[in-house]
């Protein structure tokens, strides 16, 4: 009996534990926006540019991770989710036929905030804030902060709330750089 019992409460505590811990995932991978890259193609004069580093703000929450309820969404790329942005970035570049990595014209940044929410009853949002900077052989021609938010209905219900959350920030990366290459001053930043 008292085996039973010892069997149970040991059964019961894996059970609980494996609730409370939640699963670690990457998340989803970034897809181009063909709005973005209609921008890019349209920018009359464009020079081919190469993407550097979007570092991290130091000790910033939703750097390497997000938490998504007791879930944990890492980056699949890189080591943070600058890495995200920056590849992203290089994507829609490279499907604009505005990517060269050898040209002396970068663009590069930091990620100054980075948040997602996965925890409320109807509605759930997240907001990411960079800096851009575009440099010329040294020079800087362009460093502005951009910011989005994004706002979705979501559920009360985990299974529901936590992917839908998950498959918003890739549109929320969109929106960012779509911020970015339609910003006048980009555009006169990365021209001949």
């Amino acid at each position: 009996m008292f085996q039973l019992l010892r069997r149970a409460v040991l059964f019961s505590g894996i059970a609980v534990s494996a609730f409370l811990v939640g699963c670690a995932g990457p998340a989803p991978n970034y897809a181009p926006s063909i709005d973005n890259v209609e921008a890019l193609k349209k920018i009359e004069g464009a020079t081919a540019v190469k993407t550097g580093a979007i570092g991290v703000t130091a000790g910033m929450p939703g750097a390497a991770s997000l938490s998504l309820r007791a879930n944990t969404m890492t980056s699949p790329v890189g080591s943070n989710y600058g890495d995200y942005i920056a590849a992203a970035l290089r994507q829609e570049l490279e499907l604009a036929k505005l990517h060269n990595p050898q040209s002396g014209v970068e663009i590069s940044g930091t990620l100054l905030k980075n948040n997602i929410d996965a925890g409320g009853i109807s509605t759930n949002a997240g907001q990411i804030e960079a800096r851009f900077v575009v440099t010329a052989n040294g020079q800087v021609r362009f460093d502005k902060v951009k910011q989005v938010e994004r706002k979705w209905e979501s559920s009360f219900a985990g299974a529901v709330a936590i992917p839908l959350a998950a498959n918003n920030y890739p549109l929320m990366v969109q929106s960012l750089v779509g911020a970015l290459v339609t910003d006048p001053d980009f555009i006169k930043a990365i021209r001949k």
